[in-house]
């Protein structure tokens, strides 16, 4: 990858969405243009120092993208661009942390369930507008003392890493985020925190019941949704660990197989019981969610296998960027 492919992923990775695509391609065209004006006038191609040079006159990749969004004064229009990345950074990280600690609290309270939900999202917004607070006067402090200035005068283009120029934005945060929340809560529910019992048709005479099956597979079952949740977790907080995220990966698709054919060779998944006496509507209930089940699960595994396979792919294509 290019000084200049790698300066535009730059750009790109800071841009407003909506409008990446024109963006990057008028920068794409000015910054051409300079060079083949600045070749012209000398004569000659011009070389990776001059081309960083060039580029660093051009501005750094996090000014330059701020110059596309709307006029903001909270903080100097300058420093913005910094302060606005560094502060969804610090608060996706705090969000996370605290979603952790909230699932933790969730599975050892002692206490009611809405009443240790109440705590843990007192203690979440506390935490985040904290740290909000102090990224902010930490930003107003260094436009105060003018070391940003300093900075964007000595940063080198050499210095920026290969982050691709992608077609689409960068994967949401709100995804890892939502699939740690779902994983703490399944795993709230799967511990009896949560008291949600199975499915029971209204107006029946029959309960649905876990099968034994199911106690066998308490511990892997949990082992299998903490890895996911750690998946999730890599992937917001250390997306460049590759090796890492691709040997999760692997790890929960042949966990999530391997659960699934132990719940096939067992066959009988829930019990269905008679409450009353209509023991026939009960039976055609069994038959109903053994054949459902049967099908739903070998299609869990064949979806798992599939998401993975998809993961590693993005995360090849990432990393031949």
């Amino acid at each position: 990858m290019d000084l200049i492919e790698r300066y535009l992923g730059a750009v790109r990775w800071n841009l407003p969405a909506g409008k990446t695509d024109d963006i990057i391609a008028e920068l794409h065209e000015v910054i051409h243009s300079r060079i083949e004006d600045r070749e012209e006038a000398l004569g000659r191609p011009l070389g990776q120092s001059e081309i960083a040079a060039l580029l660093k006159e051009f501005g750094h990749p996090i000014t330059v993208a701020g110059g596309y969004r709307e006029q903001r004064s909270l903080i100097g229009p300058e420093v913005f661009p910094f302060y606005w990345f560094v502060l969804r950074v610090v608060l996706a990280v705090v969000a996370v942390i605290e979603a952790i600690q909230l699932g933790g609290r969730l599975i050892g309270a002692d206490a009611p369930l809405m009443q240790t939900i109440m705590q843990g999202l007192h203690s979440a917004t506390a935490s985040l507008l904290l740290n909000a607070a102090l990224v902010t006067i930490a930003f107003a402090v260094i436009e105060r003392t003018g070391w940003l200035g300093e900075y964007l005068q000595n940063w080198k283009p050499e210095s920026l890493p290969s982050l691709p120029v992608l077609q689409t934005r960068p994967r949401k945060i709100g995804e890892p985020i939502a699939g740690i929340v779902f994983g703490l809560g399944f795993l709230a529910w799967w511990t009896g925190v949560l008291p949600i019992h199975f499915w029971s048709p209204r107006d029946s005479d029959a309960m649905v019941h876990a099968a034994p099956i199911w106690a066998t597979l308490y511990w892997p079952v949990i082992a299998l949704v903490g890895a996911r949740i750690v998946q999730d977790a890599a992937s917001l907080l250390v997306p460049t660990w590759k090796a890492l995220r691709a040997l999760l990966s692997i790890g929960c698709a042949a966990g999530t197989v391997a659960i699934a054919a132990i719940l096939y060779q067992a066959g009988r998944l829930v019990t269905v019981t008679a409450v009353g006496a209509n023991a026939e509507r009960a039976m055609h209930m069994q038959e109903g969610l053994d054949t459902a089940l049967g099908i739903a699960v070998p299609v869990i595994a064949a979806l798992s296998i599939w998401q993975c396979g998809v993961e590693l792919w993005k995360l090849s294509r990432e990393r031949n960027r």
